[in-house]
């Protein structure tokens, strides 16, 4: 039995021999192709790599461009936010100073008007007042003003004797027939007349 075992061992290992020459026949001319095409691969890649690293560096010039371009697009846009925003306060402020002078204005208008109704009030009533008295100096004879008889008025009005207001004054006309009062004047202390 040791024989046939010698036998079979020396058989298989004979038929590994011949199966790894066979083998080794048909894989060097494999390996040897695929030798070549790992070089051809590698000048293809080294050709690839050679006309890639250009473009990508054109890529990553033209990234950092588009970068810096959008970060001053990014300063100008905060710069022209900023103008409107100072413009936007300043019509605000200006708009609330208009208000106030328009307000002011409104007001003193509102004073001159309210000046003018009663210089309009007061110099109508002048009028009036002096046409009253030119129409009682019309009626009258002439010019009988109280101004004539301040000379013989003024001791009496030093004594304190005053006339009574009753409508009698010693004359003859009753008080119906009585012309109506002319308007006293008294001139000042320095302006007297001098009849």
């Amino acid at each position: 039995m040791t024989n046939l075992m010698a036998q079979i061992t020396a058989v298989a290992t004979a038929i590994i021999a011949i199966a790894l020459s066979i083998l080794l026949v048909v894989a060097l001319p494999a390996l040897w192709q695929l030798r070549n095409a790992y070089r051809r691969l590698n000048g293809v890649l080294d050709r690839v790599y050679g006309d890639l690293t250009p473009i990508i560096r054109n890529v990553a010039t033209i990234s950092d461009n588009v970068v810096e371009f959008t970060t001053s697009i990014h300063a100008d846009i905060r710069a022209v936010s900023a103008t409107i925003e100072s413009v936007n306060a300043k019509v605000r402020d200006a708009l609330e100073a208009t208000e106030r002078h328009v307000q002011d204005f409104n007001a003193l208008i509102d004073v001159a008007q309210d000046e003018a109704e009663q210089l309009f009030v007061s110099t109508a009533s002048t009028v009036r007042g002096v046409q009253r008295g030119a129409e009682a100096l019309g009626e009258s004879s002439g010019t009988d003003l109280a101004s004539d008889e301040l000379d013989a008025a003024t001791p009496a009005d030093d004594f304190g004797i005053q006339e009574e207001g009753d409508g009698d004054d010693n004359s003859a006309q009753s008080a119906a027939e009585a012309r109506p009062t002319a308007p006293r004047v008294r001139p000042r202390a320095g302006n007297r007349r001098r009849a």
